[in-house]
């Protein structure tokens, strides 16, 4: 019996030994994967959850993503010098997956920014807008001025403007979801027949639709501070008519516009 005791205490303490060598395995394991890891993002868009014109992330959509040090407005420059400024990520994955009630789709990366373990903020914004492209591969977009321009209605999903954001990101959750709002103001004029008007004077080929007049159409975005700075003028936009108008109305016509503020009152505004 003593020698079988014997036994088994150094069987005992062989298996100690194997269980203290698999744990220092995986303290190894988990330095080697504690090294820079790309920066991976999966979007989906806040409510409402409908783009200008369509649903949802359609094939070929891109988002601009800038990346500073956590807490400050200074770009990020990772462990290969490359800034991670107006880096553009294309819709890239069919497939949905589901967080607190949002849908969120996998976005390739058209160059790759590596994360370390100090922790940075990602803003995002949609549509990517693209300022020059320098040998250097980085893209020299200005973050607090990025360009907006409403004037053409005709396809408003390339005018619709999102913007949003994720604090305190490292190597530890490189792959992140950005959750996107909509940043413009969607107006939206359903019509229907009134005792003023001639019978289906709506559907009469005269009527050529409706006008926005002094309605300011430029403007810069600081994604940073999530403002806009409105450019002074007096242009007019044309709503554009939806595919189909709602039950008990004739026609419909949409206009995506600027918000409400500096340069842009809206009882300036003027419906024709």
């Amino acid at each position: 019996m003593r020698a079988l005791k014997h036994q088994y205490i150094l069987l005992t303490m062989a298996i100690g030994l194997l269980a203290a060598c698999s744990r220092e395995g995986d303290e190894l394991d988990a330095d080697k994967t504690g090294g820079p890891v790309p920066l991976s993002i999966a979007a989906s868009i806040g409510e409402p959850i409908t783009r200008a014109a369509e649903t949802s992330w359609a094939a070929d959509d891109q988002i601009g993503v800038f990346v500073t040090q956590r807490g400050v407005t200074t770009l990020f420059t990772d462990a290969n010098g490359l800034l991670a400024q107006n880096l553009k990520y294309t819709f890239n994955d069919g497939t949905n997956y589901e967080t607190n009630g949002n849908i969120y789709r996998l976005f390739a990366p058209s160059r790759k920014i590596y994360l370390s373990s100090d922790p940075v903020d990602v803003y995002g914004y949609y549509p990517y807008r693209a300022q020059d492209n320098n040998s250097d591969g980085i893209d020299d977009l200005p973050p607090a001025s990025i360009p907006i321009d409403i004037s053409d209605q005709t396809r408003q999903e390339k005018i619709d403007f999102m913007r949003a954001k994720k604090s305190n990101v490292d190597n530890g959750n490189a792959t992140i979801e950005l959750l996107f709002q909509h940043r413009l103001v969607k107006l939206v004029f359903n019509l229907r027949q009134g005792d003023d008007l001639l019978p289906d004077e709506l559907n009469d080929a005269s009527f050529l639709g409706m006008t926005i007049a002094g309605q300011p159409v430029a403007a810069t975005y600081n994604i940073y501070t999530d403002l806009f700075i409105i450019t002074a003028g007096n242009n007019e936009i044309v709503p554009v008519r939806a595919s189909s108008a709602p039950t008990g109305f004739v026609r419909t016509f949409e206009a995506l516009v600027l918000p409400n503020g500096a340069n842009n009152p809206a009882q300036d505004r003027t419906v024709t």
